[in-house]
């Protein structure tokens, strides 16, 4: 049997009689891909309206290239927190200070009178 190592360590390509043409074995002991089965990019170009063509990413619809790799968005309203003038405990702080300022008047018309 004769094995050709591929540069860059990326497999082995095994040429023998037993095997299919083409048959891929990986370094890390994975099952061989056929990169034809494999999901593509559902990104299109403005211009052509063509697909993209590239695999996609796991569980994603769009390669690297069309922000697979993302996360997506940060959760939750973070620009809130940049200042906390709407967080909960500022706006329970403003209805306090509302009501003592309420209160003092009251009592600054009951001593008036």
């Amino acid at each position: 049997m004769l094995e050709v190592l591929l540069r860059g360590g990326r497999g082995e390509k095994i040429k023998s009689e037993k095997q299919p043409r083409g048959k891929w074995v990986l370094n890390n002991g994975n099952k061989p891909l056929d990169l034809r089965t494999l999901p593509r990019c559902q990104a299109t170009a403005k211009s052509t309206g063509r697909r993209c063509g590239n695999p996609a990413m796991n569980n994603k619809r769009v390669c690297y290239l069309h922000g697979g790799k993302s996360p997506g968005a940060p959760r939750g309203n973070r620009n809130a927190l940049k200042h906390g003038f709407y967080s909960a405990g500022a706006i329970a702080e403003r209805l306090y200070v509302r009501m003592l300022l309420k209160r003092a008047k009251d009592l600054m018309a009951e001593l008036r009178y």
